[in-house]
């Protein structure tokens, strides 16, 4: 790329189970965009990105690195140490100035605020793992211990349940708005993802988050969705680390 030029990069986190954390380098960037939803108006990126695996960002970035110096994204280490992800050559010059901040993205269809007034509310908390585990969860109905749990393969469950079961975790009518308390009980991030349809986290000043189909929830630091649920059909609500949903966190939500 040369000096001044501006590039659209689409970050999409395709692992099983690392959170990346990104820096932009030689590039001054904004996000214009989280989980395919455009944002309301771009946000200069002035700190870490943190994608948790199935998230994805969008970001208008200009370059601003001198030819031959580096560019590009950084990744952060366990060793606290950062290295090259993605590297920019720079070459030339496309401006003498840089442009200004980027105009937003359209707005996608059915992306209006959740109607929060007579929401159904339902809390899903997470258990098991290591160092925190679990008393006991239902499996093929069935309650069983911790132990028992790990022998069939189990070592999570969402709301006290293991596995996905023939009944949803909530049953909703078409346009019917839910609220949804998650609650890590674990030692682990989870990246919980919605299929079929995206949701807002719902700040603890009443405020909403931006639109997402996949939130990062981590320790002891309980978090609120919503959504409107607009889309017929059979979801999957599960976490993201692919490894933790194959053994207990995957559940469903049906919209009729």
């Amino acid at each position: 790329a040369k000096r001044h030029e501006r590039l659209r990069l689409r970050l999409i986190n395709s692992a099983t189970a690392r959170i990346f954390v990104l820096r932009l380098q030689g590039m001054r960037g904004w996000t214009v965009a989280l989980d395919g939803m455009p944002l309301d108006g771009p946000e200069e990126v002035s700190d870490e990105i943190v994608l948790a695996p199935a998230q994805r960002a969008d970001l208008i970035v200009d370059i601003t690195a001198d030819e031959s110096a580096p560019a590009g994204l950084l990744m952060w280490m366990d060793d606290d140490s950062w290295e090259a992800l993605a590297e920019v050559r720079v070459s030339g010059q496309s401006a003498t100035t840089p442009r200004p901040a980027p105009a937003a993205l359209p707005a996608n269809p059915r992306t209006a605020l959740p109607d929060l007034s007579e929401a159904r509310s339902l809390d899903m908390v997470m258990e098991g793992g290591a160092m925190a585990g679990m008393e006991s969860a239902m499996f093929e109905g069935e309650r069983l211990g911790f132990r028992a749990l790990i022998e069939k393969g189990q070592f999570w469950a969402l709301a006290g349940q293991a596995g996905r079961t023939e009944t949803p975790f909530a049953d909703l009518a078409l346009g019917e708005v839910l609220r949804i308390r998650l609650e890590n009980r674990t030692a682990f991030p989870h990246g919980m993802h919605l299929h079929g349809m995206h949701f807002r986290e719902v700040r603890a000043d009443g405020s909403f988050g931006p639109l997402r189909d996949t939130i990062l929830s981590v320790p002891d630091e309980p978090l609120e969705i919503a959504f409107t649920a607009d889309n017929p059909g059979k979801w999957l609500f599960h976490c993201h680390m692919l490894a933790h949903a194959a053994s207990g966190m995957t559940t469903w939500i049906n919209v009729t």
